[in-house]
């Protein structure tokens, strides 16, 4: 099974179709929802984890793009340099998702990348630059 982390970016035409649902009932794909903002009237984006068979994924895309959706895949990929960081935590309360925190018993940071929507939030945050953003 393959997963692909994908922002779609919806205008207010399409904003109201109900994109995941098709996704899941019509390519059989599993669907983890990340992060979503919309407004009816401006549009909005939703970022998505999608696993499925790589035929799966792709013809779902296609679909996508073809209801004139955005679609930009997170190619991308967050570095944390452990050695470098000081485990300061001035990157936790920035991250949307919730992938830094601080371990409660050693007051180290922690890194769960599967959470990871690649935003650079923290990259910008890190006053040692111990995080970076890798295409």
């Amino acid at each position: 099974m393959l997963s692909k982390k994908v922002i779609f970016t919806f205008s207010p035409q399409n904003v109201e179709r109900p994109v995941t649902y098709q996704l899941i009932k019509d390519y059989n794909l599993w669907i983890n929802i990340l992060q979503a903002k919309f407004e009816p009237s401006l549009g909005g984006k939703l970022v998505l984890e999608l696993k499925g068979e790589d035929k799966q994924i792709k013809e779902g895309l296609n679909f996508v793009r073809q209801i004139g959706v955005g679609i930009e895949l997170l190619e991308q990929e967050v570095l944390w340099d452990e050695k470098k960081c000081i485990d300061c935590g001035a990157c936790i309360s920035i991250c949307p998702t919730g992938v830094l925190s601080l371990d409660k018993e050693t007051f180290k940071l922690k890194f769960d990348y599967e959470k990871c929507i690649v935003c650079g939030n923290c990259v910008e945050a890190c006053p040692l630059q111990a995080i970076k953003v890798i295409f």
